[in-house]
């Protein structure tokens, strides 16, 4: 089984038995040694099949990790081997920190080689009966590499993928070409050098950032209709490819019925000391659903309130339930504003206030998940040939300790990951909201203003404490924007990379 690691992708017995021989110089008692030490390496994840989920693996949202560092692969080479894309340059790893934890990472890992490159390598077996030799081509993009990023924080993750692939997966690399690399890079290859096999790294070419010559370069063993535009190709551009592949499984996962269809998905840290505001645009029949994550044990105080009349519509604590912020071995704490029963609806603008828990001084790291839906037309059930909005419901999960209580047709992607537990808290909230659906009947929504089953009220009762939601207001801008603070006395602009801020 572990020399036969692509059986799935029925890899021939004589090419699977030379990856392994090629890798120790066709010396026997090494092959066998390298086999033992990969098959102990392979035999817990294994037991759980490699980790075929890749949301339950990282335990947040693919499309999330992979924004804060891009790793993907797109179309095939010349030859027929899958092409991979890596950007360490755009490694963001606070937030990462704030998204999941190192054996997480090292489990996705699993998945991207058992289940994701395993796929490509059965398609092209299907489409061309010549292909026959499973290894890929490999471009590593430096841009915006810096060296503040290589970190020994981020070295490691690097490090222990590439351990494992060389282990486990041998021989399995056709060619990789790094590009758009800075000028420190000479130091750097060394180190890298090192952590991989020599007969790997006389397969690595470094080419610069000059447009011209990389296409030229790639252009030799990948066709241009299989090259992002990034690089001179034909094809999509990056961000594009990843914004469709975020869609197909946000689709694949929508609850039948859901009239609520996912338009875009915006990761957003947001670090600061003492207090932050932050303001979101939410255009006419949308709907934009907040998760936020965090690590930090001192925690900070959430207030979201609608910006035209400062009313406040939910206030949330949000507080690390690990024993220890540095500990990336933890999963970090995530909660969802669903789980209050607010979502927020357009158009309209919101603002969301962090105040920090802690020290005056201290940095305070929370990653914020902006989620936008609108209403699928397609979705809208008929009857009689007449066309009918599909009724709201009240979904609860009561399947563990995060009870799930949310008004109206949402994604099953978009419910809270049952491996982090919701602070005591929200539970509290929770069930004095179940005892209100219970024992005095459910909240009934207006008719006016019901997006895909999200029923528009404009205030209802949670226990002791008014939840506000917003009224109807004219369409603001096309656009989310973010104003971060990073003092308690002075509020700065800050971008944070991925969408235009005030």
């Amino acid at each position: 089984m572990t020399v036969f690691s692509f059986q799935d992708a029925q890899e021939e017995v004589p090419y699977a038995l030379c990856r392994w021989l090629r890798a120790r110089k066709y010396n026997l008692a090494d092959t066998i040694k390298m086999v033992e030490e990969a098959t102990e390496c392979t035999s817990l994840p294994r037991k759980q099949g490699f980790f075929p989920d890749p949301e339950k693996a990282l335990s947040v949202e693919t499309s999330l990790y992979i924004k804060q560092y891009p790793q993907f692969y797109f179309g095939h080479a010349k030859n027929g081997c899958p092409v991979f894309i890596s950007q360490p340059g755009r490694l963001n790893l606070e937030g990462i920190s704030n998204l999941t934890c190192i054996p997480n990472i090292i489990k996705f890992h699993w998945y991207a080689m058992m289940h994701e490159y395993v796929h490509q390598l059965d398609l092209m077996r299907k489409s061309n009966g010549k292909f026959k030799r499973y290894e890929c081509v490999c471009i590593l993009d430096l841009s915006q590499l810096t060296m503040a990023k290589v970190s020994k924080r981020a070295t490691n993750i690097t490090k222990v993928q590439s351990a494992i692939d060389s282990l486990c997966f041998p021989e399995t690399l056709n060619k990789m070409v790094i590009v758009n690399a800075p000028g420190f890079f000479s130091m750097t290859w060394k180190v890298i050098r090192g952590w991989i096999d020599q007969r790997t790294a006389a397969k690595v070419e470094v080419v610069g950032s000059c447009p011209h010559k990389l296409l030229e370069k790639l252009s030799n063993f990948i066709d241009p209709d299989e090259l992002p535009s990034d690089y001179g190709g034909n094809g999509k551009s990056i961000e594009a490819f990843l914004r469709k592949d975020m869609l197909k499984v946000a689709e694949s996962k929508r609850e039948v019925g859901s009239t609520l269809k996912l338009e875009d998905e915006i990761p957003c840290l947001v670090s600061f000391k003492g207090k932050s505001k932050q303001t979101i645009t939410v255009e006419a029949k949308k709907v934009v659903k907040l998760s936020f994550l965090t690590r930090t044990l001192e925690g900070c105080k959430i207030l979201v309130k609608d910006a035209k009349n400062g009313n406040i519509m939910s206030t949330l604590n949000i507080v690390h339930e690990g024993n220890d912020d540095d500990d990336e071995d933890e999963v970090p704490t995530r909660y969802n504003l669903e789980d209050q029963g607010v979502v927020l609806q357009g158009p309209g603008n919101f603002d969301v206030e962090f105040l920090s828990n802690g020290r005056r001084f201290k940095v305070i790291n929370v990653m914020m998940a902006v989620r936008t839906f609108v209403l699928d037309a397609a979705k809208l059930s008929f009857d009689n040939g007449t066309k009918t909005k599909a009724q709201p419901q009240t979904m609860i999960d009561d399947s563990g300790p995060n009870m799930s209580i949310c008004t109206g047709v949402f994604s099953t992607a978009d419910t809270i990951n049952q491996s982090v537990k919701a602070s005591p808290h929200i539970e509290r909230k929770l069930a004095a909201m179940a005892r209100k659906q219970e024992g005095k009947g459910q909240l009934q929504p207006k008719e006016d203003g019901d997006y895909g089953g999200i029923p528009k009220v404009n205030r209802v009762t949670t226990g002791s404490k008014k939840v506000s939601f917003p009224k109807a207001g004219k369409e603001d801008s096309n656009r989310i924007g973010y104003t971060v603070s990073d003092s308690p006395q002075r509020a700065s602009s800050k971008a944070c990379g991925l969408f235009p801020c005030n």
